[in-house]
């Protein structure tokens, strides 16, 4: 980064249940050009080289936090325990970035 260029911290959403997709895998876990929703989205924010990487998941989402930390082995896991929306599973990252200081 340069001096001009705050830190970034990316918090990755993935606790979504998919349950309109009418399929028992998690929506982020569906393949897409042979990766996976979770793995495009990972890799594109590993290359966007941010300070902090947090992916956050659902309660009982063990494949998806398994699928996050092989394809980000050092990418924060924050579990959204009530899944009530986009906001809260923001709030759900927020211990993981408190001490962050720069863009997310």
């Amino acid at each position: 980064m340069t001096a001009e260029t705050p830190p970034l911290a990316i918090i990755v959403l993935a606790a979504g249940k998919g349950t309109r997709m009418k399929s028992a895998l998690p929506k982020v876990l569906h393949k897409i050009a042979g990766r996976s929703m979770l793995g495009h989205v990972l890799a594109l924010s590993q290359s966007a080289k941010a300070e902090s990487l947090v992916t956050v998941v659902g309660p009982d989402m063990a494949g998806v936090e398994a699928e996050a930390k092989t394809l980000a082995p050092t990418s924060g896991i924050s579990v959204q325990h009530q899944q009530l929306g986009t906001a809260d599973a923001v709030l759900a990252a927020r211990e993981a970035i408190k001490a962050h200081k720069g863009d997310v």
